[in-house]
C-alpha cells in the first residue's frame, strides 16, 4: 500500500515488478513523475468529494427518470421493496469498495486492485482485462445520463408544443451541446470542478424540494394498499418474482456512479479515509432522498395503468403533470432534472478521463504517451479527457438512426460496472479467506501479505459483507440482460450481453498481441523523502 506523502515530497511512479518492494533508484522504470505531481495536487476535501459522488449518482433523479421500467414489472409493490433490497446490495458494495480504496486508494481503481491481489500467474491479464471493461463503463455512462438530459429536454418541448414532431438527430444536437459545457468545465476550468460539485450537491438537493414539495402538496391521495400491496406485471412474465427482477434494472441504474470517486483519489486529500467515506455517505444521501421521492410518486401518481397504456417515453413527466395539474409545472421541473443529469455528465467525464489517465500512465493502450499528460496550468488530465468527448460525441450519432439501438449500447453501463465489481471483490475475498490482510501493527512484514487500511470491516462480519456484496453483483448482472418484455421482438432484443462479451473478447486479443509486451501492471506512488538517497524510504507496494 502507497502511503500518502507529504506536501514537500517528490512523488514518483514506478512500475510494479513481481513481489518486490519497488525502491526509487536507477534500475526502476519511473514514468511520468512530473505527471504524477501536477494531478496528485489534492483539492478536492471530503465535502467536494461526497458532492461528486453524489452528482455522478443522482439517485432521486434516476428513479423517477426510469420508475416506468419498474412499474411495467413489478409494479408499485415491486419498486418499493426492490428498492430497499437494492440499496442494501449497493450499501453492502462500496464498504467492501471503501476497504480497497482504503488500502490501496489510486486513479487505476478496480485494475489496480485486481493486479495487487490477484495471484502472480493471472496478475497482468486479470488487470488488464479489467482495466478494459472499466473504459468500457466509464465510456457508456457519461453517454447515458447526457443521453437522457438531451432525451428529457426534447420531451418537454413535445409536451409543450403537441405539434412538435422529435427527431433522434435533435437529441444528438442537443447532446452535443451538453458535451461542449462538460468539456469545457472539466479542461480549461477544471482547477474549480470541486467548487462545481459542491455546488451541484446543493442544486441537487435543493431541486429534491423542488419536485417533492409540489407533488405532495398540490397531487392526488392514493392508499397505502395500492403503494405497498399491488404488483404488475405488464411484461408478459411467467412469474411476479421474476417480472420485479428484471424491472430492476432503472433502480440499480439509479445506485451506479460512487465509486466514481475512487478514481478520483489522487486528488483528494487523505484519500485513503475521505473516498470511502464519501462514497457511504453519498449512499446514505442519495439513497434517503431517492426512496423519499419514490414514495411521494407512488402515493400521488394517480392512474397508473392509464400512465403505462400510453406508452410515454418518460412515464414521469405525466405523472408530474397529473399531480401539479399544470403542464407549464412539468414542463419546469422535468427541466430541473434534465439539467442535474447534465451535470452527472459532467462528473463522469472527470472520473472517465481520471480512469483513461491511468490505464495510458501504465502503457495499457495505444497513444499512451500523449494521453497520460497532465495540463499543467490546470492539473487535469486534458488529453484523456479528449478522448472521452470524441468518444461519447461520436456514440451520439448513433440516435440518430436509432434510439433502440443506443439503449442497448447504454445497458452495457450495468453490465461493465458489475463485471468489474466481481473481478476485484473476489480478490478481495480470496485473500480474506487465505489471511493474507493484516492490521498495520501485525503486519509481518512480508511482500506476500497485505495491510488493512484505515477503514475496513473487521473479522467475519467483513468476509459476510463480502460475499453477500458477490453476490448481489452476480445478480445484477444476469437479470441486466433480460429484455423488458415476454417474448422480445428482434428490433427489442437487449442485445447488450453481446455487445459486452464482443468488447471483452477484442480487449482480451489486444492484450495477447499488444499490450502484454508492454503493459506490467499499475504504477505504484512511492514516497521520496527530500534527504540523501541512502537515507530515504520508500512507501513501497502493499
Amino acid at each position: 500500500m502507497s502511503v500518502s506523502s507529504a506536501a514537500d515530497r517528490e512523488i514518483e511512479l514506478v512500475s510494479r515488478m513481481d513481489n518486490e518492494t519497488p525502491v526509487p533508484n536507477k534500475n526502476n522504470p519511473v514514468l511520468s513523475s512530473r505527471d504524477a505531481y501536477e494531478l496528485a495536487r489534492r483539492r478536492f476535501g471530503l465535502t467536494s468529494t461526497v458532492g461528486f459522488a453524489c452528482s455522478l449518482m443522482l439517485t432521486w433523479e434516476a428513479v423517477i427518470l426510469n420508475i416506468g421500467l419498474g412499474l411495467r414489472n413489478g409494479g408499485p409493490a415491486g419498486l418499493v421493496y426492490g428498492y430497499i433490497g437494492v440499496w442494501i446490495g449497493f450499501i453492502s458494495i462500496f464498504i467492501a469498495m471503501g476497504e480497497l480504496a482504503s488500502m490501496m486508494p489510486s486513479a487505476g481503481g478496480q485494475y489496480h486492485w485486481v493486479s495487487i491481489l490477484a495471484p502472480d500467474s493471472s496478475r497482468q491479464f486479470l488487470s488488464h482485462v479489467t482495466g478494459s471493461i472499466c473504459i468500457i463503463a466509464w465510456t457508456a455512462a457519461p453517454t447515458s445520463v447526457i443521453y437522457v438530459a438531451g432525451s428529457v429536454l426534447q420531451s418537454a418541448v413535445a409536451m409543450n408544443h403537441p405539434r412538435y414532431d422529435p427527431k433522434g438527430w435533435h437529441v444528438t444536437l442537443i447532446m452535443w451541446g451538453i458535451l461542449l459545457i462538460c468539456t469545457v468545465l472539466n479542461t480549461w476550468l477544471g482547477m474549480i470542478l470541486p467548487v462545481i460539485e459542491v455546488l451541484i450537491l446543493i442544486l441537487h438537493v435543493l431541486g429534491f424540494f423542488a419536485v417533492l414539495i409540489p407533488i405532495i402538496y398540490l397531487g392526488p391521495r392514493a392508499d397505502a394498499r395500492s403503494v405497498f400491496l399491488l404488483s404488475y406485471n405488464f411484461g408478459g412474465w411467467h412469474d411476479i418474482t421474476l417480472s420485479t427482477l428484471i424491472g430492476l434494472k432503472g433502480i440499480v441504474a439509479a445506485f451506479l456512479g460512487t465509486d466514481g470517486a475512487v478514481h478520483m483519489a489522487e486528488e483528494v486529500a487523505n484519500s485513503s479515509l475521505v473516498v470511502a467515506h464519501s462514497m457511504l455517505f453519498a449512499i446514505l444521501i442519495n439513497g434517503l432522498l431517492g426512496f423519499a421521492i419514490l414514495i411521494a410518486f407512488l402515493f400521488t401518481a394517480g392512474d397508473l395503468t392509464a400512465i403505462l397504456k400510453s406508452n410515454a417515453t418518460y412515464p414521469f413527466m405525466y405523472i408530474l403533470q397529473s399531480s401539479t395539474g399544470s403542464t407549464g409545472a412539468a414542463i419546469v421541473l422535468s427541466s430541473i432534472i434534465s439539467i442535474l443529469q447534465a451535470c452527472a455528465g459532467l462528473g463522469a467525464m472527470a472520473s472517465g478521463s481520471r480512469m483513461l489517465w491511468a490505464f495510458s500512465r501504465e502503457r495499457a493502450i495505444p497513444g499512451w504517451r500523449w494521453i497520460r499528460r497532465v495540463n499543467p496550468r490546470t492539473a487535469v488530465p486534458f488529453h484523456s479527457t479528449c478522448c472521452i468527448v470524441i468518444a461519447v460525441g461520436l456514440l451520439s450519432l448513433i440516435n440518430i438512426g436509432s434510439s433502440v439501438v443506443l439503449n442497448i449500447i447504454l445497458s452495457l453501463v450495468l453490465e461493465a460496472f458489475f463485471s468489474s465489481y466481481i473481478l476485484s471483490l473476489s480478490l478481495l475475498l480470496y485473500r480474506r479467506l487465505r489471511g493474507d490482510i493484516f492490521e498495520r501493527d501485525q503486519w509481518p512484514n512480508s511482500n506476500s501479505c497485505f495491510v488493512w487500511g484505515p477503514f475496513h470491516l473487521k473479522g467475519w462480519i467483513g468476509t459476510v459483507n463480502n460475499i453477500f456484496a458477490l453476490v448481489f453483483c452476480v445478480l445484477m448482472v444476469f437479470f441486466s440482460c433480460w429484455p423488458s418484455n415476454n417474448p422480445p421482438s428482434l428490433s427489442h432484443m437487449n442485445w447488450s450481453i453481446v455487445i459486452f462479451g464482443g468488447a471483452a473478447v477484442l480487449a482480451v486479443v489486444y492484450y495477447l498481441g499488444w499490450a502484454r509486451k508492454y503493459y506490467t501492471g499499475p504504477l505504484i506512488e512511492v514516497e521520496v523523502a527530500t534527504a540523501p538517497m541512502g537515507q530515504r524510504s520508500g512507501g513501497g507496494a502493499l
